[in-house]
């Protein structure tokens, strides 16, 4: 996906930065395929765990399971676009919601 994507929230318009963006901004190199929990917990350096903990409490990045599967997969671009989602410049403030 190249561009920019714009969504709204509470009436303020947020502007994702394109798949190329966050790859440079957390120099990443793309695999071209989806990623596993586990891919994602290494490229968030944290524990498996807490990628399912934040899967089970709806508070990590969107993720595909098909139906008749227990597979569980992410988007690369939604896992760096959650990452970039707790940008702050300060310890004071708050993230967008």
């Amino acid at each position: 996906m190249n561009g920019r994507v714009n969504s709204h929230r509470r009436g303020l318009t947020v502007t994702t930065p394109a798949f190329e963006e966050l790859c440079d901004l957390f120099a990443y190199t793309p695999k071209g395929q989806p990623l596993t929990s586990e891919e994602v917990a290494e490229l968030l350096r944290v524990h498996v765990s807490t990628v399912h903990a934040y899967r089970f409490r709806g508070e990590g990045p969107r993720f595909f399971s098909p139906p008749g599967t227990r597979r569980v997969w992410y988007a690369e671009r939604d896992v760096l676009a959650w990452l970039a989602s707790g940008a702050k410049r300060s310890t004071s403030e708050t993230v967008a919601a």
